[in-house]
C-alpha cells in the first residue's frame, strides 16, 4: 500500500465567504489534482482545527487577512476487495 502526502501550507485569506472546509479542499484538491479524493478526505478539516485552535472562534466563514496554517496529512491507500461477477 502506498501513502500520498498533502504537503503543509501557510494561507493568508484573501476572499470573502470561505469556510474552513471548502479552504481544506481547495489545498487538498490543488496537492491531489483529484476532486473526488480530496473531498472525501477523512480528518483533513479536523486536523487543520488542531492546527488553528482559535480558528473556531472566528464564525462559519473565515475573515480575510486571516492566517490559515494547513498541516501535512497522509492519505494511506486502502485496498478495496470486493466480488467481481466475471472472474
Amino acid at each position: 500500500m502506498s501513502a500520498t502526502i498533502i504537503p503543509a501550507e501557510t494561507r493568508v485569506i484573501e476572499l470573502e465567504d470561505l469556510s474552513i472546509d471548502l479552504v481544506c479542499f481547495e489545498h487538498a484538491f490543488k496537492a491531489l489534482n483529484d476532486r473526488r479524493v480530496a473531498g472525501k478526505l477523512d480528518g483533513y478539516v479536523e486536523a487543520t482545527l488542531e492546527a488553528n485552535p482559535s480558528i473556531a472562534d472566528r464564525g462559519l466563514l473565515l475573515p480575510l487577512g486571516s492566517t490559515i496554517i494547513l498541516p501535512e496529512f497522509t492519505i494511506r491507500a486502502t485496498s478495496k476487495s470486493g466480488v467481481r461477477l466475471w472472474d
